[in-house]
């Protein structure tokens, strides 16, 4: 995430009514869309019917579908996108489980160092419900979850994303895991 003039230009040609500033938006980030959604599908379980080119397509039919947008730059498009991103795995985990295919790419296999507690997996819904939780106290933590979870970003690009300094991101990061270790009932250890 670095040019930004490009980026720009598209979301404020959209902002104004645009629709094939979204197309051509879409075309111009569509890489870094596909990263993020390929790491934010890495904790799903092998099984789940989701892919990364999947992911990035209904995002981009869930942005086709705005009428106001206002985003002055890059950062909070893409800070949209992974909450988008949430969004649609959450929803996904709770087509399957309607469908009863419960254990069915419904779980997140969150690597240790990401996971407070070190749990097995984390149920999809059980952590949407948790950062809704969360969101009415701090949305500024809940943004770097999402970031970090649902999109898979490192440190330095959530705070490139959210316009904040690194250090920023890695203090909230560690309240973020504490608070999210109470949240899930496990022991948590910086």
């Amino acid at each position: 995430m670095s040019d930004d003039s490009p980026v720009t230009e598209f979301l404020n040609a959209w902002s104004d009514g645009d629709p094939k500033a979204l197309e051509d938006l879409i075309a111009l980030v569509y890489t870094e869309l596909r990263e993020m959604s390929r790491r934010a599908l890495q904790g799903e379980r092998p099984a789940h019917t989701l892919n990364p080119t999947a992911l990035v397509h209904e995002v981009y039919l869930r942005l086709a579908k705005l009428k106001k947008v206002s985003w002055e730059n890059r950062r909070p498009f893409f800070a949209f996108a992974a909450r988008l991103m949430r969004r649609v795995l959450v929803d996904h985990a709770r087509a399957i489980r309607a469908e009863g295919r419960a254990g069915w790419g419904e779980r997140l296999d969150l690597e240790l160092d990401e996971l407070p507690g070190g749990r097995d997996g984390v149920d999809t819904l059980e952590l949407d419900d948790l950062l809704s939780r969360l969101e009415a106290h701090d949305p500024f933590l809940v943004k770097i979850i999402e970031l970090r979870f649902f999109s898979g970003l490192k440190e330095d690009e959530v705070a490139e994303a959210l316009g904040v300094s690194r250090s920023t991101v890695q203090r909230e990061w560690r309240v973020a895991k504490r608070l999210l270790a109470q949240m899930l009932g496990v022991e948590h250890h910086d």
